[in-house]
């Protein structure tokens, strides 16, 4: 069943013409006929008694049910349409050091769904800067690489990762792994998901992968 052709449904029903139907929608009276036949043959059933001439026309019984629920049917699907449009532009921003960025941050992609990634909005920045972003809520969560002081409004778990080894005998010094969001964000329950599903991802490559990037820098 098409949306439209109820639209077209519930404009005749009021306004009792082909003609002013067409004309509001700006289509041919032949497109509201198609419309309305096609309605008719889903629901097997009259839903306009038209006389010989075709100069008037009334709802059957049928047809009365079918207006009844008619616009309820629209407005459940405009909110369902306005709901999905929400979601798909809905934006979780990430702030990632430049070290989590290059060497841990593509292992966590790995374990990451495709549709994660039409919601992700990535930058690079240094510790202090993401914070910032943070506090400010221009970005809702940050993979960092740096000791940070966590304000009380924000989440921080350290991620355990080996010594990070550049070459055959150097490795980096020790330093923090930390992934921090903004506590209010889970309240958002579209961007709930996403970040429970950057967690997830963050935690499956931190006990499968963060040991095989240490080894091979």
């Amino acid at each position: 069943m098409r949306i439209q052709d109820l639209q077209y449904y519930l404009a005749l029903a009021d306004l009792g013409s082909f003609s002013k139907v067409s004309k509001q929608f700006n289509v041919s009276q032949p497109t509201i006929s198609l419309a309305m036949q096609r309605l008719e043959k889903e629901l097997s059933t009259e839903l306009i008694w038209r006389d010989p001439g075709h100069q008037k026309f009334a709802l059957t019984h049928p047809g009365r049910i079918l207006q009844q629920h008619a616009q309820q049917i629209i407005t459940q699907y405009q909110l369902a349409e306005e709901e999905i449009q929400k979601e798909a532009e809905q934006k979780l921003v990430l702030v990632l050091s430049e070290l989590a960025n290059l060497a841990y941050f593509p292992a966590v992609e790995e374990h990451l769904s495709d549709h994660f990634f039409t919601h992700l909005q990535k930058q690079t920045a240094g510790t202090n800067e993401a914070l910032q972003a943070l506090a400010s809520g221009q970005a809702d969560a940050a993979f960092l690489t740096s000791p940070v002081t966590i304000e009380e409004k924000f989440t921080a778990i350290d991620i355990p990762h080996p010594p990070l080894q550049l070459s055959a005998d150097k490795v980096l010094p020790a330093f923090p792994l930390t992934f921090v969001y903004r506590k209010e964000r889970l309240q958002n329950t579209d961007l709930s998901r996403i970040l429970d599903e950057l967690r997830a991802g963050i935690d499956s490559a931190a006990a499968v992968d963060f040991t095989l990037i240490s080894k091979s820098h």
